[in-house]
């Protein structure tokens, strides 16, 4: 009668049935995975604990016996996590296998370690000198009010939750066969409900049964949020806390505006259960757009790229069938974090991309921070028009050692795939030669030491300002591409703040916009360079035939996308 069910669409778009007293209950959250799902509320019970703070207590056997109980339950640990890992390279994959790695490394910390253990020498249980350095990591952590740090503390309480349960004599997950961490309902279609899943609890949920979550607590940033996006799975956090009454109830979880219905009115789950079967039937349509070409019936051939902004968009935009990445915005690895990213975690970053790529082209855009970015990590002073400041590449000549870096990083994973450079913000040739000549130095650099890395690397240059489309033929002649940022070409070209409420409309007037692309796509031709569109307006379908009337080459959208325009571009002249 109320079987479980989830959309397989992934996009932006409002859901018609979101606002109103629908329900019987509502509670909203941050949206993780913008997805809808029908199904009953089933509570996470955790198995072997005391409560929903702890393990049953244990008496206190001595500091010898107490660390030892301690260095068994940790090598128990290891090698579970070395399941996780392998299961979740397989399942999920081997990027995302990398936060388990972390887990481990954790394990090996000799701070950490040594904290536990003097507690122990101290007269604490094993277990409560688990928790009470965990405690005193949370309090660390949260005074520093860090985005970045605040998210890490999940994986810490997934690996105390993991020794603990070891050390109530729960077995490992191989001798237990995940009962504790195999998250399931008794039958499909089931909605989880916690206070918050650990990454390890995420990532072994069972998806021919769970179709969804909602979690009390957690962090965007949080690696639990990560797998639930490469997993693709419907998901709500930061609800508060909904009481337990509702345990098998009805419910409707709306990803696609963070918002949970409980005991949904019948017009409610009608509503979105044609909303699903339509969506269904168009992902169907679709599929059969899967390995063809992307190309007009007159046998013009356009480049279909994806747009992402993690390593875990990488593996969606190939899911999707992208041809490539058009936009790699950078920027995911200095948001949300106290410190900057060093050249070796850029690099890793990167190489995840090309290896899950495999040879496909890969467009990296330099940090683009500023204007409505920002980022702790850079000290920024306030700007009264900051969308005219310091940002993009001109942020990145202001601090060369961050730019060099990035740079370094890219240069090196390109000897791994496909890669390119892509400069945002750009006005001037003079930019564009600058960062020529970092990129030459760096290259010389990384030969005398023996790295290896793409001696052809393309450099391209973003057209997001009207001064870079009028100068496309002078700016042509120094770049190997061209890529159209509308979003920014919009709000540059009609004078208007596209985040102002009060001016939005005006750009939705975007004929100026379109007659400047066809003017720098007239240049970027004249000098035998191909030009892509990589803005919001890429993915407009009513504009596909028009861009390809003026000679774009390539359009570049959120990976859910690329299928619908594939179908869009096939039928054009």
């Amino acid at each position: 009668m109320f079987e479980g069910k989830a959309s397989e669409s992934d996009t932006d778009r409002k859901a018609p049935f979101a606002g109103g007293r629908n329900a019987e209950h509502i509670a909203t959250g941050i949206s993780i995975t913008p997805k809808i799902a029908i199904g009953r509320l089933k509570f996470l019970k955790r198995y072997g604990r005391a409560d929903n703070k702890g393990f049953a207590p244990h008496k206190y056997l001595g500091a010898i016996a107490e660390k030892e109980r301690f260095y068994r339950a940790a090598n128990s640990a290891r090698s579970e996590l070395e399941t996780v890992i392998r299961r979740t390279a397989e399942t999920v994959g081997s990027s995302e296998a990398e936060i388990f790695l972390i887990h481990k490394m954790l394990l090996d910390d000799e701070e950490f370690v040594e904290k536990i253990t003097g507690l122990i020498a101290d007269g604490s249980t094993a277990e409560n000198a688990i928790d009470r350095t965990v405690e005193e990591y949370e309090k660390m952590f949260g005074d520093l009010n860090d985005a970045y740090l605040s998210a890490r503390i999940a994986d810490l309480r997934d690996v105390a939750g993991r020794l603990k349960r070891i050390l109530c004599g729960n077995g490992t997950i191989a001798a237990r066969d995940n009962a504790e961490n195999t998250v399931s309902g008794e039958n499909s279609g089931y909605i989880i409900v916690a206070d918050d899943l650990s990454p390890s609890e995420t990532v072994l949920l069972d998806t021919s049964e769970v179709i969804g979550f909602v979690t009390f607590e957690g962090s965007s940033n949080s690696h639990t949020a990560i797998l639930a996006r490469s997993m693709g799975i419907p998901a709500i956090i930061g609800t508060g806390r909904i009481e337990d009454s509702y345990d098998g109830k009805n419910a409707v979880i709306d990803g696609i505006t963070g918002t949970l219905y409980i005991e949904p009115t019948k017009e409610l789950v009608d509503g979105v259960q044609r909303e699903i079967d339509t969506e269904n039937s168009m992902r169907q349509r679709l599929e059969a757009y899967r390995g063809l070409e992307s190309i007009t019936r007159s046998g013009k051939k356009i480049r279909l790229y994806a747009n992402i902004g993690s390593v875990a968009d990488a593996k969606a935009s190939v899911g999707s069938d992208a041809e490539g990445i058009g936009l790699l915005r950078s920027e995911f690895l200095y948001l949300g974090r106290s410190s900057l990213p060093d050249e070796e975690e850029q690099f890793r970053a990167y190489r995840a991309i090309a290896e899950t790529l495999r040879g496909r082209p890969i467009i990296i855009r330099t940090l683009d921070i500023g204007a409505d970015k920002k980022t702790d990590t850079i000290t920024m002073e306030d700007e009264e028009n900051p969308a005219l400041g310091l940002r993009g590449i001109r942020l990145c000549f202001e601090y060369p050692e961050i730019f060099r870096t990035q740079l370094s990083a890219i240069c090196r994973a390109s000897a791994y795939g496909n890669i390119s450079v892509m400069l945002p913000m750009i006005v001037s040739e003079s930019e564009v030669a600058n960062t020529k000549r970092l990129i030459s130095e760096i290259q010389d650099g990384l030969a005398a030491k023996g790295i290896p890395y793409d001696r052809n690397m393309k450099i391209g240059i973003m057209i997001e300002t009207p001064a870079a489309a009028v100068m496309a033929d002078e700016l042509a002649a120094v770049s190997d591409f061209f890529s159209v940022g509308t979003n920014d070409l919009c709000q540059y070209t009609l004078a208007a703040d596209r985040q102002n409420k009060s001016v939005g409309y005006v750009c939705n007037d975007i004929e100026p916009v379109l007659r400047l692309i066809a003017f720098a796509a007239k240049g970027a031709h004249r000098h035998g360079i191909w030009i892509g569109v990589c803005g919001e307006l890429a993915a407009d379908t009513s504009l596909t035939e028009r861009f390809i009337e003026m000679g774009i080459d390539e359009l570049s959208v959120a990976a859910p996308y690329i299928l619908t325009l594939r179908e869009k571009i096939r039928s054009c002249k």
